[in-house]
């Protein structure tokens, strides 16, 4: 008799208990009882247990009931060799079924191992997957279900507690829960959060829900079970199915113990089952499988990059074609990895440039469109980064979930870098995802992917220069990403000045320093103004009339937020005025337009604009154009009371960080209103600390720019600022502002400085600093204070009781460089003759 070979042998006996199955399973779903429990008779042929079928179809109507997550629970299979017992129920397996599948082509096959299976995939296709439960827990889990049930929740809530204590078995409970869950035929997670929608049983449901989510992470990560599993996949029919159904449960976790077994010559036998399951894990099998392309093992690449092919998510593109393109591959690599790019429609590798791929790749995984995912099935579970060791196979690196991407896109732009990208681009890129990684790390988080003592991501932007600098920035202004945005521009005021503000020695310069001066974010514009201010530039450009408003604006900061109102009529106006300044807003308005935009100016900055729908859509439109041409206004958060819904403002919103909508206009959700769109509008809130900060800082750059000389940026933008700070409540910003005060070209500044230093209220050390800036004042542009002003100061020098206030009065005048009939007043009236 013709022998078959070995593979066509196993695909006869997958054929025939498909056939078998399918033709089977319709005409015993129809029936009403079960099988006979009769044991079939053995029998030497294939053909003898045709009758006795239905019994491994048996369990085919309970498996849906079976709740997903019980599948990796399965009872324990049989030891090789032995039949393993029926559930209750259903009918027991004649011993000499497992035998069935033996053909004739059987001794071809690997000898014992897959026949031993068998019995196994029987079992485990008749057999609700359930782990035993100790009788308290299962007890008190029934008692929770019931009671919670019929609505008693007092009793359901002791019962919880019961369950809780039992915290240190979560595959336990959760096996529990599952067992109980089927045995109702209930939905249980339907449950549980109807539960958690209770407020009597809401905090414990949480803690349970949490209980099971670490039960299933338990469950799905345990090496052993995935083990068994890989070692059904030699099983035929259903037996295969229910294996890769729990090893999907398993994830990425069970590639890993896959690839150890393709990896070792004396599990060969698995090989052709194991390449085929991780064919069909899918998509939750592609990070780790991209990982393994770093290994040397041919006889491992190969299979890989079959998987790979068949596969086809365009994410593995780039790891084939890097193989496909290496002179460090043999031949038969080469070979296997341009037929899985030709497989999935990627075309040619040789007209393909892997460098360039991986920099593209980086850009779908830092906008989260890669096909390589994090798993999100729980979402409070880490990530999982996989790396290749030669001897260890592939090994994982647990990371918070929000940064998986920005990792992911790292290891891309590193491969792309490697490979000889050119442009620049993928360093870019890794810098931006680097600063994102940061900016997403959560709180109390950390990225074990880095070294310990491994730089920050700003160490690496200066080292980069102002070139991949700007180009990160560009792409953070781009996706209004302010906290990224915010990282690029610390780091650029570190290394930008007037030598490469604009061009540099590669070309780039930084003009996305300009373009972050008009961003929605007001700290954007703060930082970006500070850059190019503090650079010093000595050429025109492009945007220079924004950089003193912009630090005369951070400078008159507070941290008590500021409102400006715009409604129909001025009742409703103050009203509104009223509501916000309650609130602990400074709040001015008008009615219209024209009204509300000139009482602008009478704040320091405007935090947030409000207005309604009520004014009309013409009105509160003109209104918007006329606040997108002022620049006070331009970057406030806009808030448009809506009558409903359906306003075109609430879709507007929806794409515009900078608009709001509201139908609240009582006080109280104004007041809400406002804040909420001021956190939208804003990456930080200024708070009186971050205010203080900068106003300090802008205006030491003001004082920066008066002594360089330079003729681009006019100062004269600030000067109304910096005069109304001198009666600022902090004293170091009236010290700051009177400094700042003291280098710029001011006519009334002399005599601000002096009213200033007379005050009353001023702490001697304020008094002091503002005199000295008097003196500097008075020797950069002469003596600029009237009689009165001078006799006022000789005032001071007279009446002063801190000696060193004396002083400081005494310097202010001398540097005024009074003539001989005021100069000789304080020795003639000191004189005793």
């Amino acid at each position: 008799m013709t022998r078959l070979p070995v593979s066509l042998a196993r695909f006869a006996r997958i054929a025939l208990a498909a056939s078998v199955i399918g033709t089977t399973l319709p005409s015993f779903a129809q029936q009403a009882a079960p099988a006979p429990a009769t044991p079939a008779p053995a029998a030497p042929t294939p053909a003898a247990p045709a009758p006795t079928t239905p019994a491994p179809a048996a369990p085919a109507p309970v498996a849906p009931a079976t709740p997903a997550p019980a599948a990796p629970t399965a009872a324990p299979v049989a030891p090789e060799g032995t039949a393993a017992p029926a559930p209750s129920g259903a009918p027991a397996e004649a011993p000499a079924a497992p035998a069935a599948p033996a053909t004739p082509a059987a001794p071809e096959a690997p000898p014992a191992a897959p026949a031993a299976a068998a019995p196994g995939a029987q079992a485990n296709a008749t057999t609700p997957a359930q782990p035993a439960a100790d009788a308290e827990l299962k007890d008190a889990v029934e008692n929770f279900w019931h009671y919670g049930k019929i609505a008693r929740y007092d009793l359901a809530l002791a019962e919880a507690q019961k369950i809780l204590a039992k915290k240190d078995k979560p595959a336990d409970v959760l096996a529990a829960f599952e067992q109980t869950a089927d045995e109702r035929k209930d939905n249980l997670d339907q449950w549980l959060l109807r539960w958690q929608g209770t407020q009597q049983l809401k905090d414990v449901t949480s803690q349970i829900i949490s209980l099971l989510n670490e039960g299933r992470r338990t469950r799905r990560a345990n090496p052993a079970e995935i083990e068994k599993n890989v070692q059904r996949l030699t099983s035929t029919g259903r037996g295969y199915i229910l294996a890769v159904q729990q090893l999907r449960e398993s994830g990425e976790l069970a590639v890993p113990i896959m690839i150890d077994y393709l990896r070792d010559p004396s599990k060969s036998q698995y090989h052709g089952a194991i390449r085929d399951a991780l064919r069909d894990l899918g998509r939750p099998g592609l990070n780790p499988l991209v990982a393994v392309t770093e290994t040397k093992n041919a006889d491992l690449l190969v299979p890989v990059c079959a998987v790979l092919g068949e596969l086809g998510y365009g994410s593995a593109i780039p790891y084939l074609d890097r193989l496909a393109a290496s002179n460090d591959q043999s031949p038969t690599v080469r070979s296997a990895a341009a037929q899985a790019l030709m497989r999935m429609g990627a075309g040619n590798p040789n007209a393909m440039n892997p460098a360039e791929l991986f920099y593209q790749l980086g850009e779908r995984f830092y906008y989260d469109t890669a096909d390589i995912t994090a798993d999100k099935r729980d979402p409070q579970a880490p990530a999982n980064v996989w790396y290749w060791d030669e001897q260890k196979g592939l090994v994982r690196v647990q990371v918070p979930q929000p940064i998986f991407n920005e990792i992911m896109a790292m290891r891309a732009c590193e491969y792309s870098l490697k490979l000889g990208q050119s442009r620049g681009d993928a360093l870019s890129l890794w810098l931006a995802s680097n600063y994102k990684r940061e900016a997403e790390i959560p709180e109390g988080g950390s990225d074990p992917t880095r070294a310990q003592n491994q730089p920050s991501a700003h160490f690496y932007g200066v080292d980069s220069g102002a070139q991949y600098l700007n180009n990160a920035l560009a792409r953070a202004l781009h996706d209004r990403n302010s906290q990224v945005a915010l990282k690029c521009i610390k780091s650029m005021q570190e290394i930008i000045g007037r030598t490469n503000l604009f061009s540099g020695q590669a070309g780039g310069g930084a003009p996305a320093l300009i373009d972050g001066m008009s961003s929605a974010d007001r700290l954007v514009r703060f930082e970006s103004a500070f850059a190019i201010a503090a650079a010093v530039p000595q050429q025109s450009f492009q945007g220079q009339d924004r950089v003193v408003p912009l630090l005369a604006e951070a400078m008159s900061q507070t941290g008590i937020p500021t409102a400006l109102v715009c409604m129909a009529t001025q009742e409703q106006t103050n009203a509104v005025i009223d509501a916000l300044r309650k609130g602990g807003y400074n709040a001015v308005g008008g009615a219209g337009p024209a009204a509300a935009v000139a009482q602008a100016g009478t704040l320091p900055a405007v935090d947030v604009l409000i207005t309604s729908e009520d004014m009309g859509a013409t009105q509160v439109d003109q209104l918007l154009a006329m606040a997108a041409q002022t620049q006070k206004l331009a970057g406030a958060a806009k808030i448009v009371v809506v009558r409903s819904g359906a306003s075109p403002y609430v879709a507007r919103a929806v794409n515009d960080a900078l608009l709001s909508v509201t139908q609240k206009a009582d006080a109280e959700g104004l007041k809400a209103a406002a804040d909420h769109a001021r956190t939208k509008a804003a990456s930080v809130p200024i708070d009186q600390a971050s205010a203080s900060n900068y106003a300090l800082r802008a205006a030491e750059l003001l004082q920066k720019l008066a002594l360089s000389n330079q003729q681009v940026l006019n100062l004269s933008a600030a000067e109304q600022t910096v005069l109304a700070a001198l009666n600022d409540p902090r004293p170091d910003v009236v010290k700051a502002s009177g400094a700042a005060l003291a280098l710029m070209n001011s006519q009334t500044g002399q005599a601000a400085l002096l009213y200033a230093a007379l005050n009353e209220k001023a702490a001697d050390d304020v008094k002091i600093s503002l005199l000295k800036s008097l003196a500097v004042s008075a020797k950069q542009y002469g003596n600029r204070l009237n009689a009165q002003y001078v006799g006022a100061l000789d005032n001071l020098i007279n009446t002063a009781q801190n000696q060193d206030v004396k002083n400081a009065a005494a310097e202010g005048r001398g540097a005024l460089n009074l003539p001989a009939d005021q100069a000789k007043t304080l020795v003639v009236n000191q004189s005793r003759v």
